[in-house]
């Protein structure tokens, strides 16, 4: 199983990302090959060994022939609709298309708009468009199936846009950041570090922020960027084999006994504590001093999220204290898939052990909706999406899957 890890000490960028994964080792013919399926202006991809500081790096970017004309390829709809004609293998079709969408939805919360009128000038969408399908290739490429992130230094100051001068990060890098588990820093460093695209990109095929992950190291990249800072203007790739075909990672239990409260508030305060970004609460009933009942209300969350949720326990609960402590998880590789029933599409979570189908459980509120919907048992539901996903999951474990984190 490969696995990725990034530092972004400089920021990163769509290109840095590609040349990052480019001067690791990722075929260049492959992935030319697989962008010229898409129906776009005559473009050339160039690579140029670099030196940033002390380190030597690959740039890579896309010309794009601008006497060639770009259709209609500013708005997200015509976008979309390149990828959609193209002759790519259907995941890539749809996460890239995904891709699409949630930027331009970024771009619309922005500025106000529809996401279906937000708009790319034309020479930035033939961009957008390779960046965001040269990703997803290149994952698909080198089968990478877990992605670990660093916090990413994101620049500060300001930087002139087609919508005029703006703060640093952009107001649309902070919208594709939102509810995504990276962090973010800057230092004094006066210059956008991290663009847009390249938090699209991080977002979208990170699966764990934080500490790097155990790996046997197989090989590193440095793609660069076009500044010259005083620290090196590099993305830092490193490729490995996981030392266990299981995802390992940490989060932070925090943990609170309670004698006192209104056991109605209980699922009151379960609500709040997901929105602030736990990924499990769990209730149990406890027998305490003086022989009092109550319960142990234990969160899990990521370690960036954890002050959130302690802060939702002192003011949504009657303790007066928590505890916290940090614990490893080992994890079976899941990805989420929908299956079309008889009673309507339905996710289902697929499982893997040493790459290799384990099982397949259909989600329990995809079920009870469409059972209530065609009032049959709930089980009838749950045993049709289950068959219909050991007809239709892939029998080894797909590149970059989405992991349900609640364990």
């Amino acid at each position: 199983m490969t696995i990725a890890r990034v530092d972004g000490p400089s920021g990163a960028s769509g290109n840095m990302f590609l040349g990052a994964l480019l001067d690791a080792g990722l075929d260049q013919a492959a992935l030319e090959a697989e962008l010229r399926t898409l129906e776009l202006p005559p473009w050339r991809l160039v690579r140029q060994a670099v030196r940033k500081g002390p380190i030597a790096a690959t740039h890579m970017d896309f010309a794009i022939d601008t006497a060639a004309g770009h259709g209609t390829l500013g708005d997200p709809a015509s976008m979309a609709a390149v990828i959609r004609a193209s002759g790519l293998r259907a995941p890539i079709k749809d996460r890239a298309q995904a891709m699409v969408r949630r930027l331009a939805e970024a771009e619309a919360a922005v500025h106000g708009v529809d996401p279906d009128d937000a708009h790319f000038h034309e020479l930035g969408a033939v961009d957008a468009v390779l960046d965001i399908v040269g990703a997803c290739v290149a994952v698909d490429l080198l089968g990478i199936t877990a992605m670990s992130t660093s916090a990413i230094n994101a620049g500060s100051g300001t930087v002139n846009t087609s919508h005029g001068v703006l703060p640093v990060p952009a107001p649309a890098t902070l919208q594709l950041l939102q509810g995504s588990p990276l962090e973010i820093y800057a230092n004094d460093v006066d210059a956008e570090l991290l663009t847009p695209t390249g938090a699209l990109v991080l977002t979208e095929f990170t699966t764990h922020a934080g500490r790097a992950p155990a790996m046997r190291v197989t090989a590193t990249g440095y793609g660069a960027g076009t500044a010259d800072l005083a620290i090196p203007n590099v993305l830092r790739v490193t490729l490995g084999e996981a030392t266990s075909t299981l995802g390992t990672d940490v989060v932070t239990v925090i943990e609170a006994n309670v004698d006192d409260m209104n056991p109605e508030h209980y699922p009151s305060v379960s609500e709040r504590l997901f929105a602030a970004g736990a990924l499990d609460v769990t209730l149990t009933p406890l027998t305490m001093k003086k022989g009092r009942p109550g319960t142990l209300i234990r969160v899990l969350a990521q370690p960036e999220a954890s002050d959130a949720a302690v802060d939702v326990l002192l003011r949504e609960t009657s303790t007066l204290g928590v505890r916290l402590h940090d614990a490893r998880r080992v994890k079976v590789p899941r990805h989420v898939l929908r299956v079309d029933t008889p009673y309507g599409e339905i996710a289902v979570k697929a499982s893997y052990i040493d790459g290799r189908l384990r099982d397949v459980a259909p989600e329990a509120d995809d079920c009870a909706r469409a059972a209530r919907e065609h009032d049959v048992r709930l089980q009838t539901v749950y045993d049709a999406a289950r068959a219909a996903a050991w007809e239709v999951a892939s029998p080894t474990q797909p590149a970059m899957g989405g992991p349900d984190d609640r364990s």
